[in-house]
C-alpha cells in the first residue's frame, strides 16, 4: 500500500476495477454472457477488492498470480451462477490473461500513484508558505460589546440639536 493518507484505498479501488472489469471481459471475451450492470456493480467490485487486497500483501510475484488466478476463478464462478454458459478453452485463456494484467498492474501500482501525484502537485497550485514572524502583526482594536450600548444609551440622554448658541 502506498504511505500517503487515502492512497491505500485509491490503489485498492482502482485495482479492484481494474480486476472486476477484465473478469467481466474476459468472461464476455470467453465465449460466456456478461449479466446486467445491476447483477455486476454491487458483487464484483467487492470480490475483486478482497483478492487485489490480499495480492497486495503477497511478497513473491508467484503468490501473488496465484492469488489473483483463484480471484479470477471465484469472479468467474460468481458470473456463471448469473449467466451460466459452458466455458471452453478461450474463456480459461482470457481470465489468465486478466490474471496476469492484473498482477502486472498491482506490481506497478504504487509507481503510477506516485508518478499521478507528482504530476498533480506540479499543476495544482501550491500553498504560499507565510513570512516569518520578525514583529508582531498590527492588531485592530474591536470594542466589546458593551461600547456600542453606552454609547447608544449617551447619544439618547444627549439633546438632539447641539452647537453653539443661535444669536438673533
Amino acid at each position: 500500500m502506498t504511505s500517503g493518507p487515502g492512497g491505500g484505498v485509491f490503489r485498492g479501488a482502482v485495482l479492484a476495477g481494474l480486476s472486476a472489469l477484465l473478469a467481466a471481459v474476459g468472461h464476455a471475451a470467453g465465449g460466456g454472457e456478461v449479466p446486467e450492470l445491476a447483477a455486476l456493480v454491487p458483487g464484483l467490485p467487492l470480490l475483486a477488492w478482497a483478492f487485489t487486497g490480499t495480492a497486495s500483501r503477497c511478497r513473491g510475484p508467484v503468490a501473488t498470480v496465484a492469488v489473483l488466478a483463484v480471484g479470477q476463478f471465484v469472479l468467474h464462478s460468481t458470473l456463471e451462477l448469473v449467466h451460466p454458459s459452458h466455458p471452453g478453452p478461450s474463456m480459461l485463456a482470457t481470465h489468465a490473461a486478466a490474471t496476469l494484467v492484473t498482477a502486472y498492474a498491482l506490481r506497478h501500482a504504487d509507481r503510477g500513484v506516485e508518478a499521478l501525484a507528482a504530476a498533480l502537485r506540479r499543476v495544482l497550485p501550491r500553498r504560499v508558505t507565510p513570512p516569518p514572524a520578525d514583529r508582531p502583526l498590527p492588531v485592530l482594536a474591536v470594542p466589546g460589546p458593551a461600547v456600542p450600548a453606552r454609547l447608544a444609551r449617551a447619544f439618547v440622554v444627549a439633546h438632539a440639536r447641539r452647537g453653539p448658541p443661535v444669536t438673533c
